[in-house]
């Protein structure tokens, strides 16, 4: 689904471009390749979409940057006013036999669920209600611009004003921060 929705590659489980408000002349103007886009190779009968999981899941975690002394204590606040109750620093990847993939500390700072944290896209997706979101990994938030699912938040701090609901708690442990507490934060997500 993501396949077609996010990427625009249509396939034969979902067939059919999605471009609400543009007609088929358009499209066939803005994508000459017939749908579905991506079948099956008839040699090896796999998909563009194997490949592109494949290079999903070998991709190697981006390496944080060491901390100084202000981004140490950034760390401690991230964990002090609740931000690691979502953004868990680290998980372990479950028993595979893939040695690279086998019982794998994975530093991406997430929990991999959904959570309604006031920033939804509006999309019933699967389990996910419409203000629901998965939070997101912030490995690499460093070199990422915009912020949020929809792009809407400019720097960490816009993205972390954002958050309501579920996240209401770590926003305004946030918000009652110092200047240089928030900025010492703020810091130690960008080695991240």
């Amino acid at each position: 689904d993501a396949y077609r929705n996010e990427m625009g590659i249509t396939n034969d489980l979902f067939p059919t471009e999605i471009a609400v408000g543009v007609d088929a002349a358009r499209m066939r103007l803005c994508d000459p390749i017939p749908d579905p886009e991506d079948i099956p190779d008839p040699r090896t009968r796999r998909r563009g979409i194997d490949n592109f999981a494949s290079f999903m899941r070998f991709l190697s975690p981006i390496a944080p940057e060491p901390l100084d002394e202000v981004a140490s204590a950034g760390e401690r606040l991230f964990a002090g006013i609740g931000c690691a109750a979502c953004h868990v620093p680290a998980l372990e990847t479950g028993a595979n036999a893939n040695p690279r993939l086998h019982r794998q500390v994975v530093p991406l700072f997430s929990d991999l669920l959904l959570h309604d944290i006031g920033t939804g896209d509006g999309i019933v997706q699967a389990s996910a209600e419409p203000t629901e979101i998965r939070t997101p990994a912030l490995w690499g938030v460093r070199f990422r611009r915009p912020l949020l699912h929809d792009g809407s938040a400019a720097t960490v701090g816009d993205a972390i004003l954002r958050h309501r609901g579920e996240a209401e708690f770590a926003r305004t442990q946030y918000e009652r921060l110092s200047d240089g507490q928030r900025e010492a934060l703020q810091r130690f997500l960008m080695t991240r």
